[in-house]
Order: structure tokens, then C-alpha cells, then sequence
């Protein structure tokens, strides 16, 4: 296996990084990993995981390496994070843990914590009330729309009842 940052020796050190929801994985060879701040010694081995990951997250892995691109339009982490714009929907899918830290560290949180208008409440409540559903299901299947009798017949599984 090659070396994740230079592509041209071969990687004798192997890190990973596990968090919430991402796992990142980088392979080092020796030169690349002294560079990095990770030193070996006999049969120790000291290093500074922020120095790596976030060298390699920021683009500045001197320029040699290869960096991840989105497989549908070809924009890469560091274009991403640059422009402060995804090339197409596949890069949030592609991209997920790297545009979620970014955000992360700016302080943007990902759930929204406020209050619904009046208005949009009752419309959802009333749309996963199963008595609402059951409604509509009948009026669909007396109507013989059979398709939109199957949206409700799924939505009320997923309440967990049958028919």
C-alpha cells in the first residue's frame, strides 16, 4: 500500500481516527510521518493526531497527494472547504463527516432547536396521526387509487399498525 500523502513509497504507518459518526484512516510512510510530527522509536511510537488529520483535512499535504473527489462532479475536500460550496448533491452525501467537522468548528450546530409556526405544527400533527392516515386510506382505496393507498398503508406501518 502507498504512502496517502506522497503516493510514491510505501506506507509502514497505519493511523485511524474514530468519531460520532466517521472513520478516517491515513497510511504514512516513514518520511511522511516525520514530516507529520510521528516519531518511532524502538518500540514506541508518539504522536500528535491533531497534527496529522488536520494537516490532511485543510489541504496542506504538499500538494503531492491525492485528495478525495466527489465521484459525480470531481470537486475535491479542500475546493469544498475553500468555496464554502459543494459542487453537487452527491459531495453532502460523499463528504458528510468533512463538511459536518468544518461546520462543527465554526460553531454551527446541525439540529435545529426553535419552535415550529402554529400553522406547520398542526399540519404535521396531522399528518402522523394514524386515525388521520386510516382516513385517508380508506377514501383512497374507495376511490381505487391503489398507488396512493399503498403511500398510506406504508405510512401507517411505519406507525407500527397493520391496514
Amino acid at each position: 500500500m502507498k504512502c496517502d500523502i506522497c503516493g510514491e513509497r510505501p506506507a509502514v504507518i497505519f493511523i485511524q481516527q474514530v468519531s460520532k459518526g466517521s472513520t478516517l484512516e491515513l497510511h504514512l510512510c516513514e518520511r511522511c510521518a516525520k514530516d507529520r510530527g510521528v516519531s518511532t522509536s524502538d518500540s514506541k511510537v508518539d504522536i500528535s493526531l491533531g497534527n496529522i488529520f488536520s494537516g490532511l483535512m485543510d489541504g496542506n499535504s504538499n500538494g503531492e497527494g491525492k485528495t478525495a473527489v466527489c465521484p459525480s462532479c470531481g470537486i475535491s475536500v479542500t475546493e469544498i472547504r475553500k468555496n464554502r460550496r459543494a459542487g453537487c448533491a452527491e459531495c453532502y452525501s460523499h463528504f458528510r463527516s468533512e463538511i459536518v467537522s468544518g461546520l462543527r468548528s465554526e460553531g454551527v450546530t446541525l439540529s435545529y432547536e426553535g419552535t415550529l409556526p402554529a400553522k406547520l405544527e398542526s399540519f404535521n400533527q396531522e399528518k402522523n396521526d394514524p386515525g388521520y392516515l386510516r382516513k385517508e386510506l380508506q377514501q383512497a382505496i374507495e376511490s381505487e387509487n391503489y398507488e396512493l393507498a399503498a403511500y398510506y398503508r406504508d405510512r401507517l406501518k411505519a406507525f407500527g399498525e397493520s391496514k
